[in-house]
């Protein structure tokens, strides 16, 4: 545990760029979110990505839709 406090909680902007191969602020929250990974837009259009999401990811989007309960109407009578 004490490696991990080596380290920024947030990644650098270098390590966005090296993750997503993007610059461009949109182009990276667009790649992490296809990656499973939360990223937000700061107030000066920086991205901010928790670490930890990096290290203990959550999964991708399509596995997240493919785990909800298959759920079927029940039809009211009148």
């Amino acid at each position: 545990m004490a490696a991990v406090l080596d380290y920024p909680i947030e990644l650098t902007d270098e390590e966005l760029v090296r993750m997503t191969g993007y610059r461009r602020p949109g182009k990276q929250i667009e790649t992490l979110k296809s990656l499973g990974i939360p990223a937000l837009r700061r107030p000066d259009n920086t991205v901010l990505v928790m670490r930890v999401h990096c290290i203990y990811p959550v999964g991708s989007p399509e596995r997240a839709a493919n785990d909800r309960p298959k759920l079927k109407s029940i039809s009211r009578k009148k």
